[in-house]
């Protein structure tokens, strides 16, 4: 008997943990204003439907398919794509050509910056890390 209350305190507390360090939905003013002018200018036709706010960190859901996380700052630090292609002109135009010129056909379907790099997913399911002065420093095939 003693067990099972064990048990289920600690049930509770977990539940209750999960649901206090969960993500909340913020209003979209709750964005920072680079933020939102980085989906407008990105994403013209797309709505932004969802925001969650956590630790200062955004995650903006759109109704294209996107979703976009963004730190405190408003910079963005992934971006994933359902089924809309992401557009090359958030890279670098150093990255960018990388990714041109290695995949000329391939679009882009997941793109985050990784300690001043780049892990960029296509539609071809190949996976490129790409530094941000557009060296290939390795490819796989995603799985």
């Amino acid at each position: 008997m003693i067990k099972l209350r064990k048990i289920f305190i600690l049930s509770i507390a977990l539940l209750f943990a999960s649901v206090l360090f969960a993500d909340m939905v913020v209003p979209v003013s709750a964005l920072p204003q680079s933020a939102r002018s980085f989906i407008q200018n990105t994403f013209p036709n797309a709505q932004i439907f969802k925001v969650e706010g956590d630790d200062g960190k955004f995650k903006a859901k759109l109704n294209n398919g996107i979703e976009i996380k963004f730190l405190p700052n408003g910079e963005w630090e992934s971006i994933d794509s359902d089924y809309t292609p992401i557009p090359p002109t958030v890279l670098p135009n150093a990255v960018q050509n990388t990714v041109k010129n290695s995949y000329p056909q391939a679009l882009i379907t997941d793109v985050e910056k990784e300690f001043g790099n780049y892990k960029i997913k296509l539609n071809n399911m190949t996976e490129l890390f790409i530094s941000s002065s557009g060296q290939l420093i390795g490819q796989k095939m995603d799985d």
